[in-house]
């Protein structure tokens, strides 16, 4: 006797502590936890990630550049270099047309192919959640994406050309360009100053015949001084003509080639040696500890890298619009939904305590820490929230309030460790074709859809853990102890 109601009073502290876990557990999920930070109070618990239809976007427009010029032709459609009046162009029987340098360039394949790089270029920079629609006959398009601290970094990189070129630098030609490139890459180094970013570009095993070969090319010519030009201790201060001009030849003969990204001069150079890798390492800034610059030098790698990985824009685009737009759910609304969902669990609540008295009441409990759990779950999962994700919210709610209901309502009689172990299990069964789906859906590449599996899919892995873990053990010590 004296066992059993030790038993009891252990059951009932086991009980208790529960409880008091699951009040600690609410309460940093639905309010946080907030330290000082610079004269303020701070939630150091991570945020939502909001999808565009809740916390606004950007809207970018971009267009191919106007390369247009005024003309003058005579009657044979001849163009006139002359510089004249329009008295003059009309006394001469001209005519005055305004060209476009571009039209050539402005075909719907070269629309469609500008659209494609620039989507690769979003996937690259991590930005999957977006939308871009194409105007197939001015080639103007239009992206809608995320608004968040990278924005205007990435829009100023939308537009860019991406043209990599390495020319000649006396005579200007042309010595490798984009079509020669596999692969471009941010890799790292270390010196005795600290760290270093580098540049690499893998070259096509074209591109690497030709980089070996303009290597060799416009190797570096060392000037060497040979006993004939070298006069004794009289004569040390004294250059002779035939010296001079050797000097000068050799400094002729040296060559360099410049390299060039969307027409700006990155370095001019020359090698020491041939490279037979097919890979060059362009050093990006200088070496350092700190490690925001470090982080600096990096994205500013990885951008020229993301232009350049991805092909040329078969034109020149420049952004024309480039706007925040709200959200348009508004907060009234947000307010009077939050409001329904409070009124909807406090009948909920009442409901479970009328029906089940104190179990019900326990139960209340080890919901609310699951529901601040799974809150805590999502944000740290980096799920993305829309407006389908917090459908999905509610529904995992629901589904847990049912799997609470069906064990507190065999949570009495004889052998009821049995019953609740098979009420769970048969529980999970039935819920089996929602996870499936949710699975499913964490795989379709369109938000809505995406951010209600992915919140299905964590909600229903958290749903069976947390359960088996809290619900079930504390109804049966519950069962334990009214025995």
């Amino acid at each position: 006797m004296e066992k059993e109601k030790k038993t009891k009073n252990g059951n009932t502290i086991k009980i208790l502590t529960i409880v008091l876990a699951m009040i600690l557990i609410s309460m940093i999920g639905f309010i946080g936890i907030y330290t000082r930070k610079q004269n303020r109070m701070e939630n150091i618990i991570e945020g939502y990630d909001l999808a565009m239809d809740l916390k606004g976007s950007r809207v970018v427009s971009i267009a191919p550049v106007e390369d247009k010029e005024t003309v003058i032709k005579d009657a044979e459609g001849n163009k006139i270099e002359e510089d004249l009046t329009d008295e003059e162009i009309a006394e001469k029987g001209y005519t005055k047309e305004e060209i476009d340098n571009n039209a050539d360039k402005k075909t719907k394949d070269n629309f469609e192919n500008a659209k494609n790089i620039i989507q690769k270029r979003l996937k690259d920079l991590g930005v999957d959640n977006n939308i871009i629609k194409l105007n197939e006959e001015t080639g103007e398009i239009t992206l809608e994406i995320e608004e968040n601290t990278n924005t205007d970094q990435i829009v100023s990189e939308i537009p860019v050309e991406g043209k990599f070129e390495i020319v000649d630098s006396k005579s200007n030609e042309l010595l490798m360009d984009n079509s020669n490139i596999k692969e471009v890459n941010v890799v790292y180094g270390s010196d005795t100053n600290g760290t270093m970013v580098y540049l690499q570009i893998v070259f096509t095993d074209e591109g690497k015949a030709k980089l070996e070969e303009i290597t060799n090319t416009y190797a570096r010519v060392e000037n060497e001084t040979t006993d004939e030009n070298v006069t004794n201790e009289n004569t040390t201060n004294e250059t002779t003509d035939e010296n001079a001009t050797e000097d000068n030849t050799a400094e002729e003969e040296q060559k360099e080639i410049i390299l060039k990204i969307d027409d700006q001069d990155i370095m001019t150079t020359s090698f020491d040696q041939p490279i037979k890798t097919g890979k060059l390492e362009l050093s990006v800034g200088t070496s350092s500890t700190d490690n925001d610059k470090i982080q600096t030098y990096v994205e500013k790698a990885r951008s020229i890298a993301t232009e350049l990985n991805n092909g040329k824009l078969p034109m020149q685009y420049e952004i024309t619009g480039n706007e925040y737009i709200i959200s348009d759910i508004e907060t009234d609304l947000i307010q009077k939904v939050s409001i329904g969902i409070i009124v909807v669990i406090a009948i909920s609540a009442i409901c479970l305590i009328i029906k089940f008295k104190l179990n019900g009441f326990i139960s209340i409990f080890t919901t609310s820490g699951f529901m601040a759990s799974f809150l805590m779950l999502i944000r740290y999962a980096n799920v993305k929230i829309s407006l389908e994700g917090i459908f999905a919210i509610a529904v995992i709610a629901i589904i847990d309030y049912l799997l609470i209901w069906k064990l507190l309502e065999n949570a009495k009689g004889e052998e009821i460790s049995e019953k609740i172990q098979k009420t769970y299990i048969n529980f999970m069964l039935k819920i089996m074709p929602i996870c499936i789906m949710a699975i499913s859906f964490c795989f379709i590449n369109w938000i809505p859809i995406s951010s209600f599996g992915m919140v299905m899919f964590w909600g229903i892995v958290l749903l069976i853990i947390y359960n088996w873990i809290i619900t079930v053990p504390v109804l049966k010590m519950r069962g334990k102890k009214r025995k």
